[in-house]
């Protein structure tokens, strides 16, 4: 099964719940992330403050994912771009992992049931705290 997950670090680190946003530090930053599997497509918006998390489900496949991502994240959060990353594989999760390695990034990530994953920072523990409107 192909998956394509695309992150973006973020300038920011915010809290959804108390409405607020400082700078990130290297260790804490918020992250726009899209996925496509085989089994759907998703947008992930991290929160890292309070290690929330959201997620949307949307359109998408593994081959239009990349293009979906960019120019979302772009037109959303251009002005506060930090680094991104599109990591693909055909080898599960475990490819996920190896990929994140390669780069250098914590090779850290959250698994639904579902299979839907994200990626997180070593040591952290991202729920969905929150219901953003």
């Amino acid at each position: 099964m192909k998956i394509v997950l695309v992150i973006f670090f973020l300038t920011t680190r915010s809290s959804y719940l108390n409405n607020t946003e400082t700078n990130a530090t290297d260790d804490a930053f918020d992250t726009i992330q899209f996925l496509a599997t085989n089994n759907g497509a998703w947008r992930i918006k991290t929160y890292a403050t309070d290690q929330d998390v959201y997620v949307w489900s949307v359109g998408g496949t593994p081959d239009d994912i990349v293009s979906l991502a960019r120019q979302n994240t772009e037109k959303h959060y251009g002005d506060v771009l930090s680094e991104g990353y599109v990591i693909e594989t055909t080898d599960g999760v475990e490819g996920v992992r190896r990929e994140l390695r390669k780069r250098g990034i914590s090779d850290h990530l959250e698994i639904a049931k579902n299979g839907m994953l994200f990626w997180t920072p070593r040591g952290s523990q991202y729920r969905t705290r929150s219901k953003p409107q």
